[in-house]
């Protein structure tokens, strides 16, 4: 035993030492890049060595970055993909005939490496390019439309390239033979496909062959303005009192969510009630909306249309004309002086718009068991008030962009069973709960759509459905409506496993889609779910949802300077001891000896007086041993 120990030691001694000296990662080492294929698709496969056993222990992630052109040539390398788990990542926009640079970074906690040695490979091709050339118009009038986009999409492949047109309406292409897609559209026009289609799958084929010359000249039609309806309501208090409130409209966007450029707009909010509660807003004919309601008042929780309380499960809500009487009747809070906040911000650290929710997994069976906040312009969102349990967080950002559970460190995922928790009490505000949120990949025309039901043959409202990539990265995703059914639009081709999730159910199994731009069939697929209840549904006084063995958490913040908490659940009363030990094995502290009831519990450790380095700390509960490292960094 003292063998195996001396040689644990050794490694955590190594780690501690490269910890001590770097408070950032490394640069990963021994990048290489080779052509690879997929249904005679060029990509590029990269593939490295991590820098350091931290690395090579999982904690850290990687940025990837490209210049376009020979390593000689002029031009910057651009970041293309952030925070890659795993040493080896496929480009599969990468185009045949063109020379590529990259070089790849660790990032972690502490920051980002410098570069990786860089690599440049050529996909070479015999074949000479053709040139598609064209002019786009406005078709009542024959003026040409400046500023156009126009999209070359290839029928078996990606790596659609984009264009826009001139003061002249002119735009150019130069592209391997093969067949092809043509895609236009512009601002106050209706987009099209070639030749005047409106969607993919009966677009024409352009078919290119070796040093052809082809002109394709395009017609838009003008966008006749959409009709305006009133949406109008009241928000009151459960005495029937009215709220000064402010009203957040949201047009429901394939996937996501966007802010409608409202003409009745106030301040950053689409409404705010007036001094009887009433408000309205103009929104445009066909859309569909939700909406949510938030008091000026801190005492009263927020909610969506029809008493839902988040984004997942709430109405959406059709417009065909007025529509009346979107009343909300809002809740006082109760009085707990804690709350949780954070902020949303990209991998360029931006602030993105977001929705968040928080949703409790353990604690009292009264309250609510959801929350709702919404991002200023900062990233920044709060919220308090909040019944004390377990909470799990989901971000749902605006535009182009994924939503993800919190994790501490920071990787992505729509798996509520992977989300770490977030433990409140009656009386502390937990800080930090910060979320990085991942661009939405290059967009492609391709869909994957079905159904999610329970085990009853219930649709299931709410249920986020996604698409994971062969770099095993989340693509794309869709929610379920009130009928259960989902869409996923933007897919590039390839080959993904699409899988289904929704808190308080298990996750059937996932299915897998292989698509392509080659027949109309090949560009759509379904896949439909069952979800199952847990075996324990519901908040639970003394024992937790979900949780219901002996827990010990990773602690947090880690790397931390110089308190850090550390959390665990006991499923029931009994003697408890937690430790702290150093790399050799010596005991540090002692947190925790004595009776504790059953429940969750945390301390705070303070290593003000400790070294940098590694430490242990080791919970015995009953029969329950668990240790878990944590690491001072002054």
């Amino acid at each position: 035993m003292k063998k195996v120990l001396r040689l644990f030691v050794f490694f955590m001694i190594a780690a501690s030492v490269f910890l001590a000296a770097n408070a950032q990662p490394s640069a990963p080492k021994n990048l290489v890049a080779q052509k690879a294929s997929f249904q005679n698709m060029v990509s590029v496969k990269l593939q490295w060595s991590p820098s350091s056993m931290m690395n090579a222990m999982n904690w850290g992630l990687y940025n990837i970055y490209r210049k376009n052109g020979a390593l000689s040539d002029t031009g910057k390398f651009e970041k293309i993909y952030a925070r890659v788990e795993g040493t080896i990542w496929f480009d599969y926009l990468a185009q045949r005939g063109e020379t590529y640079c990259y070089y790849v970074t660790a990032i972690n906690s502490q920051g980002e490496s410098n570069p990786s040695d860089t690599v440049e490979i050529s996909l070479d091709s015999a074949l000479v390019k053709a040139v598609v050339t064209g002019k786009v118009t406005n078709v009542s009038n024959g003026n040409a439309i400046a500023n156009a986009k126009v999209l070359l999409i290839p029928v078996m492949g990606w790596g659609a390239q984009e264009q826009r047109t001139d003061s002249a309406g002119n735009y150019k292409f130069r592209s391997f033979p093969g067949k092809y897609l043509l895609y236009i559209a512009a601002p106050g026009f209706y987009p099209e496909y070639y030749n005047d289609v409106k969607n993919i799958f009966n677009a024409t084929k352009i078919v290119l062959q070796s040093g052809d010359s082809v002109n394709i000249d395009v017609s838009l039609q003008a966008v006749v303005p959409p009709q305006k309806y009133m949406l109008s309501g009241t928000v009151k208090d459960t005495a029937g009192n009215p709220l000064q409130a402010f009203i957040e409209v949201y047009r429901l966007v394939h996937n996501s969510f966007s802010h409608r450029d409202f003409d009745d707009m106030h301040k950053d909010f689409d409404a705010v009630t007036d001094s009887a509660g009433n408000y309205s807003v103009k929104v445009n004919a066909g859309d569909t909306v939700v909406v949510f309601a938030h008091a000026k008042s801190k005492g009263y929780f927020s909610q969506y249309y029809n008493d839902k309380s988040s984004f997942l499960d709430a109405d959406r809500i059709g417009i065909s004309g007025d529509t009346s009487n979107i009343n909300f009747v809002l809740k006082h809070k109760p009085v707990f002086e804690n709350g949780i906040s954070g902020t949303i911000l990209n991998s360029d650290s931006n602030a993105v718009s977001s929705i968040v929710l928080a949703i409790r997994i353990s604690g009292s069976k009264t309250g609510p068991r959801k929350y709702n906040a919404i991002t200023d312009s900062l990233g920044n969102y709060s919220m308090t008030n909040l019944v004390p349990g377990n909470y799990i967080l989901l971000a749902i950002p605006q535009g182009d962009y994924l939503p993800t559970f919190f994790k501490y460190d920071g990787t992505q995922t729509l798996l509520w069973k992977n989300a770490d928790s977030v433990i409140v009490d009656s009386n502390s505000l937990v800080t930090g709960i910060n979320f990085t949120v991942m661009d939405e990949p290059d967009s492609g025309a391709a869909t994957v759509s079905g159904n999610v039901t329970d085990n009853q043959g219930n649709p299931m409202v709410g249920a986020i459905v996604f698409a994971t990539d062969q770099n095993r990265s989340i693509f794309s995703f869709g929610i379920t409506d009130q009928k259960g059914n989902y869409t996923i639009c933007g897919l590039i081709p390839g080959s993904y496993t699409i899988t289904s999730d929704s808190y308080d159910y298990t996750s059937s199994s996932s299915s897998s889609a292989t698509l392509n731009y080659s027949t109309a069939d090949s560009t759509t697929a379904t896949a439909s779910f069952i979800l199952t209840p847990e075996t324990v549904t519901g908040i639970v006084s003394s024992t937790p949802a979900v949780i219901q063995n002996y827990t010990l958490y990773q602690n947090y913040p880690n790397p931390f300077n110089p308190s850090t908490t550390i959390s665990y659940f006991v499923p029931s009363a009994g003697k408890v001891v937690l430790k702290i030990y150093n790399i050799l094995g010596d005991e540090v502290t002692t947190l925790v000896n004595g009776e504790q009831e059953a429940g969750t519990h945390r301390i705070v450790f303070n290593a003000a007086n400790l070294a940098s380095g590694v430490y242990f700390y080791q919970i015995r509960a009953g029969n329950f041993v668990a240790t878990k490292k944590l690491i001072l960094l002054k």
